[in-house]
């Protein structure tokens, strides 16, 4: 019978390392531990709960929701070089850049427990499926609002479809100011990108309802706002895509973010510190 101890006192565990140093070789760790900083910086979610230990073996996700197409929809919305039809032009990047890419990203933050931007990258990615699906023919979404009742282009230039459509960047618009709440707890960046967004919204659910309602030079203008709005989330979209890539390869200097944890944390640590100074009453 095998036992676990050599007849000179030596456990097998021992033997084992002993050998490997006399062949040459180390123990290699495979797992790191990053701080809450670095945490915060590479998967743009609050450390508040202990980290994931599938974080410490898998790749970071986040960095897939960066490479996105707003860039060229945004200079498309202000009309830069003639551009127009209001992202038709895109409904390939809409669907594989745009959709499928974040949901991608989503599985895979949900893979390794990051909530919140699971979340994020999840409703954003629907968003775009749903937008691409109302301008793809073959699902049938806006033709019935044409006169003729097939003529999907005619549908998304009437105006019962503006006034209807509006709605969901409305909706959208909600959505983005409950993750800009949520995102002053990460960092600068992130919250700024999400009040650019909101301002997206905003500005494209007043564009249809204004063209829905004939103006066509306030809707044009509130249009080519909701792309410049597009335009600054995308560029700083793509600053925190070069800190992420730079964090992930040990590329130095690492680029300020402007964390906000510390500031929660240090409010929360106060409130402590009251709570535990302040004498307890009796009823």
């Amino acid at each position: 019978m095998d036992s676990d101890v050599s007849q000179n006192g030596e456990t097998k565990a021992t033997f084992q390392n002993k050998e490997n140093t006399m062949n040459g070789l180390t123990t290699v760790p495979t797992s790191v531990t990053l701080s809450s900083e670095q945490f915060e910086r590479l998967y743009l979610t609050p450390m508040t709960v202990r980290q994931s230990p599938l974080a410490k073996k898998v790749g970071n996700p986040t960095p897939l929701r960066f490479c996105h197409y707003n860039h060229p929809l945004s200079c498309c919305l202000m009309a830069w070089r003639g551009a127009g039809g209001n992202g038709i032009a895109f409904i390939g990047p809409i669907v594989f850049l745009g959709g499928l890419l974040l949901l991608i990203t989503s599985i895979l933050e949900f893979i390794i427990g990051n909530t919140f931007p699971c979340v994020v990258f999840g409703t954003i990615g629907g968003f775009w499926f749903a937008f691409a699906a109302t301008m793809i023919p073959a699902f049938n979404a806006a033709a019935p609002y044409s006169s003729s009742g097939t003529d999907t282009a005619a549908g998304l230039a009437s105006e019962a479809f503006m006034n209807t459509y509006a709605f969901l960047f409305i909706t959208m618009a909600v959505l983005m100011l409950i993750f800009l709440i949520c995102s002053t707890r990460i960092n600068v960046v992130y919250t700024v990108i999400f009040l650019f967004l909101l301002l997206v919204f905003l500005l494209l659910s007043s564009a249809y309802w204004q063209l829905g309602q004939g103006n066509a030079a306030s809707g044009d203008r509130c249009v080519k706002g909701a792309g410049a709005s597009l335009f600054v989330a995308s560029l700083l979209g793509f600053y925190l895509l070069i800190v992420q890539l730079f964090e992930c390869v040990g590329f130095p200097p690492f680029l300020p973010v402007g964390d906000l944890s510390t500031f929660w944390t240090r409010n929360q640590d106060k409130g402590d510190r009251e709570d535990v100074e302040r004498p307890a009453t009796v009823r």
